[in-house]
């Protein structure tokens, strides 16, 4: 049976977290948020088939275009975050940082999606809170939440395009459909279990 064999790499000076996601079976291979330092991420990749980006801030898609350069792999992004991925390499430079502006994406992603990568699926579900296109990604008892749900916490949702009204939904969402058994992969810092989070991270727990 395939298995996801997961390896986390921390890019760039917002300390991101990239995941390589490869099928045991058939080694195709799936980055999540190649946030910075492409050559850093390059150097665990033997292939590269897809990349998902969890939702469009410069601070998640900052290496793509020289991964996408070196390996051509198709790349995906929800609907919603096509406009500010448009403009990230302009929008990193306010924050003080500098990127190159990422290609734009090959498929644009919506609710329900399913993405393949070898034996492995992964469902596309949409978070709206932290950005309007922000997803998560289930599959294989693994959540790649982005920045939509921290251990211990929560995306900001003070910024443009950010909704304190759209992640008051999403969180209930989460706490009602996302299985307690789910280990949580997410944007910044370390890793989690759902049913953890539920009893424990203030922003799950008062729901």
């Amino acid at each position: 049976m395939s298995k996801p064999l997961v390896t986390t790499i921390v890019t760039g000076g917002i300390q991101t977290n990239c995941y390589i996601v490869k099928c045991s079976t058939t080694g195709k291979t799936l980055v999540i948020d190649p946030g910075d330092e492409y050559r850093k991420i390059q150097k665990e990749l033997e292939s590269l088939d897809f990349i998902v980006y969890t939702h469009g801030h410069f601070d998640h898609v900052g290496g793509a275009a020289g991964l996408c350069g070196k390996f051509n792999p198709v790349t995906m992004l929800h609907s919603a975050d096509s406009e500010m991925m448009a403009v990230s390499a302009e929008r990193s430079k306010e924050w003080g940082f500098s990127i190159d502006q990422p290609p734009v994406p090959d498929k644009l992603l919506e609710d329900g999606h399913v993405i393949r990568v070898g034996d492995l699926t992964f469902k596309v579900v949409h978070t709206p809170g932290h950005s309007n296109g922000s997803i998560c990604l289930i599959g294989h008892g693994l959540l790649f939440s982005g920045d939509t749900l921290f251990s211990g916490s929560i995306g900001r949702t003070d910024l443009p395009q950010s909704s304190p009204e759209k992640m008051k939904i999403t969180l209930k969402k989460i706490v009602m459909n996302f299985e307690d058994s789910l280990i949580v992969f997410p944007g910044h810092g370390p890793s989690t279990e759902m049913g953890y989070e539920k009893k424990n991270n203030p922003f799950l727990r008062i729901l």
